[in-house]
């Protein structure tokens, strides 16, 4: 008995897709190698958000902390939904972004945390941008 060819088919697009699923889902739980900011989370805002923005924020930190980048990345986009013009959620969240490799992600976010500074006045804030978006260039 001869297999109709349209099975033939589907069994080469399924065990392809399989193949290929598998390796996308095993290429996003593998870390990347190097962390480029596991130490530069900024612990406090530099302006005045409210005490539930400034919760969240402290809960943000401390997850950061611990190394759930993701987990602080929800967090820290919580917080600017509650204060949008904290410059430090921004910048966290870049760090956090390029922590788990999404360096467009923290490029962009990067990139805001600079202007907010730069509303803000906060020359400090604005030259550790500058030596962020060095460090994640070098890790492209």
């Amino acid at each position: 008995m001869e297999t109709p060819n349209f099975l033939i088919w589907a069994a080469v697009v399924l065990g392809a897709t399989g193949f290929a699923l598998s390796a996308m889902i095993s290429a996003y739980r593998q870390p990347i190698m190097q962390v480029p900011f596991p130490d530069a989370v900024i612990d406090q805002p530099s302006v005045v958000i409210d005490s539930a923005a400034l919760t969240t924020f402290v809960g943000a930190v401390g997850t950061y902390k611990a190394g759930d980048y993701r987990g602080a990345i929800e967090q820290f986009t919580a917080v600017l939904s509650q204060a949008p013009t904290c410059a430090e959620a921004f910048h966290n969240l870049g760090l956090a972004y390029a922590n788990i490799g999404d360096n467009d992600k923290a490029l962009r976010s990067l990139l805001k945390a600079g202007d907010a500074y730069d509303q803000q006045r906060t020359k400090d804030g604005i030259e550790r941008i500058k030596q962020d978006l060095k460090t994640l260039k070098a890790c492209s």
